[in-house]
């Protein structure tokens, strides 16, 4: 089977920096490699085009949108590569542009949250769904989202995909390998051993939550002094108000603005913290980064609604704060763990079981190889 691979096209592959869709996309095209033919779309500032085995990488200038939808539709063709499947990552508008122009080949939309299709005016959202023969969601929570908004979208031809996760690259906070991470990038940092750290990754815009985890890490730290918060995302000495306003509120506390950390160096981050914070105020369909920090063995308190209750079991992996409005909340949260470090310490040998156990994104890619044989 030969599978095209479209990649948003917004931004790189890792290791450049780039989003968990990318991430996501080089993980899933790698995986199905290895029983199948794929060539991998994305974005570069020059035109690349590395194999290896059975899966081609192709890297295209492009501005992104439709002209990268349409670059690839030209150099498919040009290179006579006809496909199988054609995968498309979170562009709902590339939909009707491929059909177009490969009429007779099954496409799967695979949606990573519902921003897009909230924000893409109805006829379009139409358009796109009835040219696609499956889409893919990340979670439950983003199905039945779906369902209920688009009722022209049969149920039966969404299908749930959990993300995928790689234990191997995230040592255990209570291996070996996982101390001699922690003891190294704390004495880098100048952090001392005995210092709780709190951590936060992810994108550094509003919707994530960033002024409500500090005003609850100014609440924990009338409790626990000896405790300092990494913010790991995003430039965060950019100019713009909210970044401004973030600097502001974090006058006078300890808090490392960490900016953008490549992806193969947050398990050194991760294993170097002891508690982990995703204080989303916004929908978010799954959270990746919840299992990624429960694999390294660190506790996640995390805001209990959307899909953010699948990426982390309440008990097992970490706390759900149903009030995540709340600064008040996440405080009382994250002291509740901090006041108990046995308790602290098992949640998080059962975060980084229960991690390997549920998410591999091998497991993820024969779930698309089913679901592509049935198309």
């Amino acid at each position: 089977m030969h599978i095209c691979y479209l990649s948003p096209g917004s931004v790189p592959l890792p290791p450049a920096p780039c989003t968990s869709v990318e991430i996501y996309s080089k993980e899933i095209a790698t995986h199905l490699s290895h029983r199948h033919f794929v060539t991998l779309y994305a974005k570069s500032n020059q035109n690349i085009s590395r194999q290896t085995g059975k899966l081609t990488v192709r890297r295209l200038i492009t501005q992104g949108g439709l002209p990268y939808a349409r670059q690839t539709i030209r150099d498919l063709k040009a290179r006579n590569a006809a496909p199988d499947i054609l995968h498309v990552e979170n562009r709902l508008n590339f939909v009707p542009v491929l059909r177009a122009a490969f009429p007779n080949t099954p496409i799967v939309l695979n949606l990573h949250s519902n921003v897009l299709i909230s924000s893409t005016p109805l006829p379009a959202v139409q358009k796109s769904l009835r040219n696609l023969d499956a889409l893919v969601v990340n979670s439950q929570y983003l199905k039945r989202f779906l369902v209920k908004r688009y009722p022209m979208l049969p149920a039966q031809k969404i299908h749930v995909i959990p993300p995928g996760l790689d234990v191997r690259r995230f040592p255990s906070r209570h291996s070996a390998a996982g101390q001699a991470l922690r003891k190294a990038t704390r004495k880098r940092l100048g952090v001392p051993s005995d210092r709780r750290v709190l951590l936060f990754v992810g994108r550094f815009i509003e919707r994530k939550g960033i002024t409500v985890l500090l005003d609850a890490f100014r609440q924990v730290r009338k409790k626990h002094r000896n405790t300092e918060l990494w913010i790991i995302g995003g430039r965060p000495h950019s100019s713009s108000p909210f970044h401004s306003a973030v600097r502001e509120k974090s006058k006078a506390l300890p808090v490392r603005f960490l900016g953008f950390i490549p992806q193969n160096r947050l398990p050194a981050y991760y294993c170097a913290a002891d508690l982990f914070v995703c204080p989303s105020q916004a929908p978010e369909s799954f959270g990746l980064v919840n299992t990624e920090a429960a694999a390294s063995g660190l506790p996640v308190v995390a805001s209990g609604a959307w899909g953010i209750r699948e990426a982390v079991a309440d008990g097992i992996s970490g706390k759900l704060v149903t009030n995540y409005k709340s600064p008040v909340a996440f405080a009382a949260a994250i002291n509740s763990l901090l006041d108990n470090p046995a308790r602290l310490e098992a949640l998080g040998k059962s975060a980084r079981l229960w991690a390997a156990r549920r998410f591999s994104w091998a497991r993820a890619a024969r779930k698309f190889e089913v679901l592509y044989r049935r198309l």
